[in-house]
């Protein structure tokens, strides 16, 4: 081999390791690393309540833990802390059953805006909520049986009871929240997490 091609081949391997560190670096940076410009551009205050009756709460920890969480001391459901590894998946999943508490704060954590609902609620109220998850990505919904308003929308932090689909604050929350700057991850995975409640 001439020196040319052995630095023709040096080029082309080290151009190689760069491609794949570059491809790679977004995959990481979107699940551990800072917000980006577009989700930190909005005119979100990430301290304070941004809509009217949302409940704003301080999550000290968000710790990964295999045990079971006692989240009793705060809001039903539960608005962030220590959760599991594995996250709920919510790319637009309606699921018909209650969701294990630590996987769905996990996709809290991601930016996800999670809908749910009393066992009372009127099949046309969970419908219209339907319409509004289904297919979505950053975005689940399931019953919360002992919640004590018929609907809540739940971030990160976050939390509005509401009663109907149409009540103008329910998009004024996921245009807010769903991969909004409270979410510690807000480009974090919502899919290949747990799909079963």
């Amino acid at each position: 081999m001439t020196q040319h091609q052995r630095w023709s081949a040096a080029v082309t391997a080290t151009a190689a390791v760069c491609a794949v560190i570059v491809g790679s670096t977004p995959i990481a940076s979107a699940h551990e690393g800072p917000r980006t410009t577009r989700v930190a551009a909005r005119n979100i205050d990430s301290g304070r309540g941004n809509i009217p009756g949302e409940q704003v709460y301080d999550i000290p920890q968000r710790h990964h833990v295999l045990d079971p969480v006692d989240y009793s001391s705060g809001p039903v459901p539960p608005v962030g802390g220590p959760h599991h590894p594995v996250w709920q998946n919510a790319d637009g999943d309606v699921y018909e059953q209650p969701l294990r508490n630590e996987h769905a704060v996990h996709s809290l954590e991601h930016g996800v805006v999670w809908v749910t609902y009393a066992r009372y609620v009127p099949a046309r109220v969970v419908e219209a909520f339907r319409k509004k998850v289904g297919g979505r990505p950053y975005r689940m919904m399931s019953p919360v049986p002992g919640q004590n308003a018929p609907v809540k929308l739940t971030a990160w932090g976050r939390q509005l009871p509401v009663a109907s689909a149409d009540d103008p604050r329910v998009d004024q929350f996921f245009a807010a929240y769903v991969q909004g700057p409270q979410s510690p991850e807000p480009e974090g995975p919502v899919t290949g997490g747990r799909t079963t409640p």
